[in-house]
């Protein structure tokens, strides 16, 4: 029964970043950061392993929030055609008339991953990556579904913002989302933040 209901926040956790947004952006890291939950790592858990080394110590790669599917790495606002090019098709793919802008917003699932698109001319590009299972990780430390807060903590550090169990670190006009519930990873989203 939990397991269902964790998973039904997920997914209704997916299907707002989906919906249209009221054209507020952040104009800047949130001044107030929420409270540091120090605990234990817990063996054998997803995500509790060693992290990744960095993917790259390129100046302009650290300046953004980037997820990373076998050895691409695919970048928030990068066209969609370029990323399908790389890693091959989707499993599937969803369509529906944006409410932001003129053309079609386009869900393309892949395993353990939904990537959202808006259009933009005659392309789509990239504004939200979420998690859907634990096989996925973020590329800088390993941080998959069912970690640890504190592994995220070790990872990214404190300048975070808060806000009713979302943890959201922000690097340029990206942001990476940990979605948490009892100090566990219930929720991963790479996010680009658009002036709608």
């Amino acid at each position: 029964m939990k397991k269902s209901f964790l998973i039904l926040v997920i997914i209704l956790f997916m299907l707002t970043l989906a919906a249209c947004g009221d054209g507020d952006v952040p104009e800047g890291r949130p001044a107030e950061n929420g409270p540091v939950v120090n605990t234990p790592d817990v063996e054998g858990e997803p995500g509790n392993d060693d992290p990744d080394p960095p993917v790259s110590n390129d100046p302009m790669i650290q300046d953004a929030f980037f997820f990373k599917m076998g050895d691409v790495i695919i970048h928030m606002d990068e066209n969609i055609n370029d990323v399908i090019s790389s890693v091959g098709e989707p499993l599937g793919k969803f369509e529906d008339v944006s409410c932001a802008f003129d053309g079609m917003d386009i869900i393309f699932s892949y395993p353990g991953i939904q990537i959202y698109t808006y259009p933009a001319g005659d392309s789509n590009f990239i504004h939200t990556i979420g998690f859907f299972d634990d096989t996925v990780r973020t590329a800088e430390g390993g941080i998959r579904l069912g970690s640890n807060i504190q592994a995220v903590f070790d990872q990214y550090g404190d300048d975070y913002s808060y806000e009713t169990g979302m943890y959201r670190f922000t690097r340029g006009l990206t942001v990476l989302e940990f979605l948490v519930d009892d100090n566990i990873v219930m929720g991963i989203t790479y996010r680009l933040l658009l002036d709608l």
